[in-house]
């Protein structure tokens, strides 16, 4: 479903259920799960629009990539929850595209924002390219000259006595370009996160940015540091980094 956004992009909405698979042992919809449905209902909007990826790929042999997340949290959605999900191609620069996507109950209060940023990468150098306005024209999105300014992490460097735990990346951690599915970088991380602890706080908000690829055949040395209720997360010495502000949450939410 197509209508017009809150600035100039096209907002595209999608009914959906939590099902069973995409929830977790507290019966709330998993971090990776809100993520991977994300790139899952971009995806119809572009397909929708004649952007899809198999276009994106013939015509300018250019893939979209997320360099970075942002998921402001109200709730999580919880197992067999009817929601409401929205995205809409905010804005861009000749880098760079802004995306934003709602998570919102049948009464249309938003669970949970997402805002993403996005490159064109080449097939075959890997490299970002140009965004060329015939590729974003039908999003109806606003063209921007300034770059939003990312995040602030702890680099590498601040890890230097943390511990790390190592995890090999299989075949099924992959996604259709080769790479990754960028939705496995949180499990990494928050898998580090003790389970006493994971039964009393949910995350409230969290960073992701991903720096360069982690490709098959690799480990992944996943570090973490906690600082009050947050925990800062480095994945092979910044090629991923993520940080997660955790809630405490109350009796009747456990």
């Amino acid at each position: 479903m197509f209508s017009k956004g809150g600035k100039m992009g096209i907002l595209y909405q999608q009914n959906y259920r939590v099902p069973f698979y995409e929830s977790d042992t507290f019966k709330q919809m998993k971090i990776s799960s809100l993520l991977a449905v994300a790139l899952q209902i971009s995806g119809e909007q572009s397909e929708a629009l004649g952007r899809s990826d198999v276009w994106v790929a013939e015509n300018y042999n250019n893939f979209w990539a997320v360099i970075e997340y942002e998921l402001n949290i109200q709730r999580l959605p919880r197992f067999d929850e009817a929601i409401i999900i929205e995205t809409e191609a905010i804005s861009y620069n000749k880098f760079f595209c802004y995306r934003n996507f709602w998570f919102k109950n049948q009464e249309g209060k938003t669970l949970v924002k997402i805002t993403s940023t996005w490159v064109l990468m080449n097939r075959e150098n890997r490299k970002i390219e140009r965004v060329a306005d015939e590729i974003v024209a039908p999003y109806e999105s606003e063209k921007i000259s300034k770059i939003i300014r990312p995040h602030k992490f702890k680099k590498a460097a601040s890890f230097e006595e943390a511990e790390a735990v190592v995890y090999p990346v299989r075949f099924s951690d992959l996604d259709m370009n080769g790479h990754v599915n960028n939705a496995k970088y949180y499990d990494w991380a928050s898998d580090m996160v003790d389970f006493d602890f994971r039964k009393t706080h949910q995350p409230k908000q969290i960073f992701i940015k991903y720096n360069h690829e982690i490709l098959y055949g690799t480990d992944i040395h996943a570090q973490m540091e906690f600082e009050s209720n947050v925990s800062h997360h480095n994945l092979n010495d910044d090629s991923a980094q993520i940080e997660i502000s955790w809630e405490k949450v109350s009796e009747n939410q456990q």
